[in-house]
């Protein structure tokens, strides 16, 4: 971990109260890179900040040797959103759409983890390495999924991807009527990935992000060339 000094040394450095570990990623990355890289890398933020176009843009080509799922959203002709699906990583598998707001009221669908999100979760150990692009959303409610993805996290594999914040969660608290079971679940997943010691949990917010964009272009370098 980085020392606490670093506390400290962030006022003199950039003239105000930085996380000890944006310093850390800021120093260790003038030196040739992190010595405390992690192999989980999950990045949470407000909508819109830019989490996925971060990683999407960082890994390139890349990205096609990808395990794991992405979130897409389905936007009408006048560019509204209307529905989000699961995909693969890769691009390449089949795509399934869990919630629909092209109605009056939206519509959930937690089948669509036991038909794809499952099998997509499943396989990522087969590649190098795998992104979760997103998670902390209404899957959370699928308990089969969830089983999954905590046996998942029980392995090594290297994996990057989006974890939803509690701004984004709220909002679809509120659009959606979700129940405190969902919020309960977000707040668990949050805190274990917190003090995970295989994950680094980074905040994007679309100002001043430069520590986060030195920690996923260090991931990528390390875990998915």
């Amino acid at each position: 971990m980085p020392p606490l000094f670093l506390c400290q040394l962030s006022r003199l450095v950039f003239g105000r109260q930085k996380s000890v570990w944006g310093v850390y990623l800021y120093l260790s990355s003038s030196f040739g890179g992190y010595a405390d890289m992690r192999p989980r890398l999950f990045i949470t933020g407000p909508s819109g900040s830019g989490k996925s176009t971060l990683i999407r843009r960082e890994l390139g080509e890349l990205a096609n040797r990808a395990g794991g799922f992405r979130t897409i959203r389905e936007r009408d002709a006048e560019g509204r959103i209307i529905g989000f699906e699961i995909c693969s990583a890769d691009g390449y598998g089949p795509k399934d759409r869990f919630l629909d707001l092209s109605g009056e009221k939206p519509r959930i669908d937690l089948g669509v983890f036991d038909r794809v999100g499952l099998e997509y979760l499943r396989r990522a150990t087969e590649r190098r390495f795998a992104v979760l692009d997103e998670i902390g959303g209404v899957e959370l409610l699928n308990d089969r999924f969830m089983d999954e993805f905590a046996r998942y996290l029980q392995g090594t594999q290297p994996c990057i991807g989006v974890i939803k914040g509690p701004g984004p969660a709220g909002k679809l608290v509120e659009m959606m009527g979700l129940t405190v079971r969902y919020e309960l679940a977000r707040r668990a997943l949050y805190e274990h990935l917190r003090t995970d010691p295989n994950t680094l949990l980074l905040e994007l917010t679309g100002e001043d992000d430069g520590e986060v964009l030195a920690a996923v272009r260090e991931w990528v370098a390390e875990f998915a060339n």
